[in-house]
């Protein structure tokens, strides 16, 4: 059954870590306009909406014809927990669903959300969100302890039990639902796993290299 879902694109004018990352050049774009050109072929949403407190990153927008929405600059600094972002972002639109898109995923194509849009449609009440993720195969810790793997006998990497990474790609949920946990989260959650080159999140200047490197490449 189709569903009614909203893209929501949350922009940042000021990163912390990697200055003005979403507006800085990124080979022939940048990170905003080069998302808003992979959403502007997608099919299934009901409409999408760029979320910013800035009002050039609006600008951008509505000039490739999206909808806007001015984000209260409070909910753009750090030191307002995410999960009141969360919570407030969701309660300013209206719509059944909410698809989370992040422009800081440049190597996620259209065909990604589109594929994340018709699962979703198809998925049962069992799930309450489809969360975009990552399969990691490799030896991992957590309190001093193995999580996935036992001393001996030594495990081959490919025979290790997956520990998923969301990505934060796509994330889709009801909205309502958005707004009472503060989270994009749910407790019962669909993994679409995606891989990890093409899911790649930029939280640093070395992953907005290593992207642009990847995106030059693949864009020459």
């Amino acid at each position: 059954m189709k569903k009614e879902i909203v893209g929501l694109v949350p922009v940042k004018g000021q990163s912390e870590r990697v200055i003005e990352k979403n507006t800085r050049n990124f080979h022939n774009t940048t990170l905003l306009e080069l998302k808003l050109d992979q959403l502007s072929n997608t099919q299934g949403f009901k409409n999408i909406i760029v979320y910013s407190e800035d009002s050039s990153i609006l600008q951008i927008a509505n000039k490739k014809g999206f909808d806007t929405h001015h984000r209260d600059p409070k909910y753009s600094t750090s030191k307002v927990p995410m999960s009141d972002v969360y919570s407030y972002i969701a309660s300013e639109i209206t719509g059944e669903n909410i698809a989370w898109i992040n422009v800081t995923n440049p190597l996620v194509e259209t065909e990604i959300y589109d594929n994340a849009i018709e699962i979703y449609n198809e998925l049962d009440t069992g799930y309450d969100c489809l969360l975009s993720a990552i399969e990691l195969r490799e030896n991992f810790f957590y309190q001093g302890k193995a999580i996935n793997f036992d001393r001996s006998p030594w495990p081959r990497s490919q025979d290790l039990s997956p520990v998923l990474s969301l990505s934060f790609s796509i994330n889709i949920l009801k909205r309502d639902d958005m707004v009472r946990w503060g989270s994009c989260v749910g407790t019962s959650p669909y993994f679409y796993c995606l891989d990890k080159i093409d899911s790649w999140d930029i939280d640093n200047q070395e992953d907005f290299d290593f992207c642009e490197m990847i995106y030059q490449q693949r864009n020459p």
